[in-house]
């Protein structure tokens, strides 16, 4: 009999615990609740596994003379231009255009006989 009561007290302490464990148990978190993981915000914070912003380096502040490389290349082209310039004047000007015989046209007019000479629209001269 002494097994029986012992038996019915542990029977009636586990039941009491286990109504006790109930009642007390935490309540599951509320989708309200900002803390509460979702799919959106899990509990671990996602890693960014992207390629790193490489740092600035500080860079020496030294004299450039990117202006002046300028303009000595502005004067060495300048002074190639005036050289092909004088070399065009001194062979007889820069076309051919300008010379007597071609009187204004890409070659030199055909001399014709007197006779049968005509009027040119170009250069206002009978040919």
């Amino acid at each position: 009999m002494k097994t029986l009561a012992a038996g019915l007290v542990c029977i009636a302490s586990i039941s009491a615990w286990s109504v006790h464990a109930q009642t007390n148990a935490p309540a599951p978190a509320s989708p309200a609740d900002k803390n509460f993981p979702t799919t959106l915000q899990p509990v671990n914070p996602v890693k960014y596994y992207g390629p790193r912003k490489q740092k600035k380096k500080k860079s020496k502040k030294t004299v450039t003379y990117d202006a002046r490389d300028e303009y000595y290349d502005r004067m060495e082209n300048n002074w190639r231009e005036r050289e092909k310039r004088e070399k065009t004047l001194e062979m007889g000007g820069s076309t051919d255009y300008l010379k007597p015989p071609y009187f204004g046209h890409k070659k030199p007019p055909k001399i014709r006989p007197l006779e049968k000479r005509k009027y040119c629209k170009v250069c206002g001269i009978r040919h």
